[in-house]
C-alpha cells in the first residue's frame, strides 16, 4: 500500500461516532499523530495530507496544529454532500455549526425531488398525518403505477422517526396485496395471522403483519386487492385498535399500528365506501408528466447518480439521450424511467467493464424503443425547450461519496446487476468465447433482469436450454431441487427470477472457490439478524446438500450459509 493510502486509511478509521464532542473540544487528527502512529516523517505526512485535501478526500480545520477529518464520514453524519469549496474551515466551530444544523433540522422529505414545488402539498399532508396526536392518521396514497408511492410511504416512516413519533426500532412493514389476490384466505392470513386448524394446511399458529407492525407502520400496497371482508377487518382495526386472527371469533388482540395504503385505482370505485370514510388523509401523487421540467431532469440525474454509485464510474449522457429517457415514460412514470436507466447503464457497463473510463450514454446507442421517447416531444416544442434549459450538451454524473440508496420499491432490483454482468463475462471468457459474442449474449440477457424477462425463464424445455447456455446442468438440477425445498418450507412460490439468479450465483461462487478467491461476506451477521427464517432454511439446506454439486470443494456452502455463532 502506498504511503498516501496508508495515511488516508488511518484517517478513515478514526472514531466519528462522537464527532460533535471532538469538535467542541477542538480535537481531530494531526500530522504529528499520524507520523507517530505510522512511523512516517512528519514533513512527508504533511505533504500527503495536503494532497489528500487537494483531492477532496479530507477536511482541513485551520489552526495550530491543523486538524483533519475524513470527508465521507462527515458527509454521512450530516446526511448531505459538502461542495468542494467547503472542505477547509477557520475553526472547529464552523464545522460544528454545519453538523448541528443538519442533524437537528434536516427532514427526510428535504431530499425528495419536488418537495418544494409539485409535491409541496403532499409533503405537508404526510407530515400532518404522522404528527397528528396521539398516533397519527391512517393514510391512503393514490397514484399511477411508478409514481413513487412506496418511496413516499418510506419517507413518512422516516419522518416519523425524525420527529420522534416513532423510535429507531419501530417496525415498517411493506406488503403487496396483489401477491395473493387470487387466494383471499392466504392474503388475510398474511395480514392478520391464523390459528392452528383455521383452514386446510394451517398446521401451526401464525403471527400476522398487523401484529408484527405493532408500534409502527404497516404499508399495504395495492390495497384495492383486499377482499371486502379484509377491508372490513382493516377498518375495524382502525376504529378500535383490535383484531382477530383467522380462526378466532373474538376481537381481543390489540395493535397500535398506523396503516398506510396505496392504490392505482379510484378509491371511490375500487374500495368499500365505509372503508374510504375511515381514512382521513388521501394523498394524490402526480404522474411524471405532471411534474415540472426541472423535476423531471433532476429525477433523471438522481437515478443516473444511483447507477454511477453502484458502478463506481462516472456517467456521461448526451442531451438527446436524456430527453429520450424522459420522454419514454408513457405508462410507468418514475418506475419506467428507473428501469430504462438501469438498462442503458448496464449496456454501457458491459462495453467498458474491463476499462477504467467513464461510461458514455448517447442517443445513437440507445435501444430503439427508448429512442422513440425523443419523438414523444414532437409538437410539444415549449415543453422540450423547458427541459433543454436544465440540460447541457453532455452531462457528467460522478459517483457520490457516502451516497445512501433507499431501496424501497418494486423497480429496485434485489440483485447486483453489474456483478452479474462481470460474473457472466468471466464465465464466458473462461470458455473461450470471443469478446464480441460475449457482449452480444449478455446484451440480450440484460433484458432478462430488467424488463421482467424472468417470466420467460420458466420450466419449459426452451427456457431451460437458455439457462444451460450460462450454467452447467448439474448446477441447474441442484437449483431446481433447492427451489422446491425452499418453497415447501416458506409455504409460498418463489419469484421466477430465483432459478436463473441462484444458479448463476452458485456458478460464480464455485468458480471463485476453485481459484482460491472467495468473497468476504462482511455483513453476514446483519443477514442472520434481519432474516432469521431464511438463514435457518439456508443452514438446513447446506446440511442436506453438502457435496451434491460436482466439482464443489468441501468448503461448498460455507460462505453462503455460515456465520459466527
Amino acid at each position: 500500500m502506498k504511503r498516501i493510502e496508508r495515511i488516508y486509511q488511518y484517517i478513515k478509521q478514526h472514531d466519528y461516532d462522537n464527532i460533535k464532542k471532538q469538535l467542541e473540544q477542538n480535537e481531530g487528527i494531526t500530522a504529528t499523530e499520524v507520523s507517530d502512529a505510522l512511523d512516517i516523517l512528519r514533513n512527508n505526512v504533511s505533504m500527503e495530507l495536503n494532497e489528500l485535501h487537494r483531492q477532496g478526500k479530507i477536511i482541513k480545520i485551520a489552526g495550530r496544529p491543523v486538524r483533519y477529518f475524513d470527508r465521507q464520514s462527515i458527509e454521512e453524519k450530516i446526511e448531505r454532500l459538502l461542495p468542494d469549496d467547503e472542505l477547509e474551515f477557520e475553526n472547529s466551530q464552523a464545522l460544528l455549526k454545519i453538523l448541528h444544523h443538519n442533524i437537528v433540522q434536516r427532514s427526510p422529505f428535504d431530499d425528495l425531488i419536488g418537495s418544494d414545488a409539485s409535491l409541496r402539498t403532499q409533503v405537508e399532508q404526510a407530515k400532518a398525518a404522522v404528527l397528528y396526536p396521539p398516533s397519527g392518521l391512517h393514510t391512503l396514497i393514490v397514484g399511477q403505477t411508478g409514481v413513487g408511492k412506496t418511496l413516499f410511504a418510506n419517507l413518512m416512516y422516516r419522518y416519523s422517526q425524525h420527529a420522534e413519533r416513532l423510535s429507531s426500532q419501530s417496525p415498517f412493514i411493506i406488503f403487496n396485496c396483489a401477491d395473493y389476490y387470487n387466494n383471499p384466505q392466504l392474503l388475510m392470513s398474511h395480514i392478520f395471522g391464523h390459528t392452528k386448524g383455521a383452514f386446510t394446511g394451517a398446521e401451526i399458529e401464525k403471527e400476522g403483519l398487523v401484529e408484527k407492525a405493532d408500534g409502527g407502520i404497516l404499508f399495504l400496497d395495492e390495497i384495492h386487492r383486499l377482499p371486502p371482508e379484509g377491508q372490513e377487518m382493516i377498518f375495524y382495526l382502525m376504529d378500535t385498535g383490535t383484531f382477530n386472527k383467522l380462526g378466532e371469533t373474538d376481537r381481543r388482540r390489540k395493535s397500535n399500528v398506523l396503516i398506510i395504503g396505496a392504490t392505482t385505482e379510484d378509491p371511490e370505485s375500487s374500495l368499500l365506501r365505509t372503508f374510504v370514510r375511515r381514512i382521513p388523509i388521501v394523498i394524490s401523487l402526480p404522474s411524471l408528466e405532471e411534474r415540472t421540467a426541472k423535476e423531471r431532469v433532476d429525477l433523471l440525474k438522481n437515478l443516473l447518480s444511483n447507477e454511477a454509485h453502484r458502478i463506481s464510474k462516472p456517467l456521461r449522457i448526451e442531451d438527446e439521450a436524456a430527453k429520450a429517457l424522459i420522454g419514454n415514460t408513457t405508462f410507468g412514470n418514475i418506475g419506467q424511467l428507473k428501469s430504462n436507466i438501469q438498462l442503458v447503464c448496464a449496456q454501457g457497463f458491459l462495453n467498458s467493464f474491463d476499462k477504467d473510463e467513464e461510461i458514455l450514454i448517447n442517443f445513437k446507442t440507445l435501444p430503439m424503443n427508448i429512442k422513440d421517447g425523443f419523438f414523444h416531444f414532437s409538437g410539444r416544442r415549449k415543453e422540450l425547450q423547458e427541459i433543454s434549459k436544465y440540460l447541457d450538451p453532455y452531462t457528467v454524473i460522478m459517483p457520490e461519496r457516502g451516497k445512501q440508496l433507499i431501496n424501497s420499491d418494486e423497480y429496485e432490483p434485489d440483485f447486483n446487476l453489474y456483478k452479474i454482468i462481470e460474473d457472466k463475462a468471466s464465465i464466458l471468457m473462461d470458455q473461450g468465447v470471443e469478446d464480441e459474442d460475449i457482449k452480444k449474449f449478455i446484451t440480450m440477457d440484460i433484458d432478462v433482469h430488467l424488463n421482467s424477462f424472468y417470466n420467460k425463464f420458466k420450466n419449459t424445455i426452451h427456457d431451460r436450454e437458455n439457462i444451460l447456455k450460462i450454467v452447467n446442468e448439474d448446477i441447474l438440477n441442484f437449483t431446481e431441487d433447492i427451489q422446491v425445498k425452499i418453497e415447501q418450507q416458506l409455504g409460498k412460490k418463489l419469484n421466477e427470477r430465483f432459478l436463473l439468479a441462484f444458479s448463476l450465483h452458485l456458478t460464480s461462487f464455485l468458480k471463485r472457490a476453485r481459484s482460491n478467491k472467495p468473497l468476504k461476506y462482511t455483513n453476514i451477521e446483519n443477514v442472520v439478524n434481519d432474516k432469521p427464517e431464511s438463514y435457518a432454511i439456508a443452514r438446513e439446506l447446506k446440511k442436506r446438500n453438502r457435496g451434491r454439486v460436482s466439482d464443489s470443494s468441501p468448503q461448498y456452502g460455507s460462505p453462503l450459509f455460515d456465520a459466527p455463532h
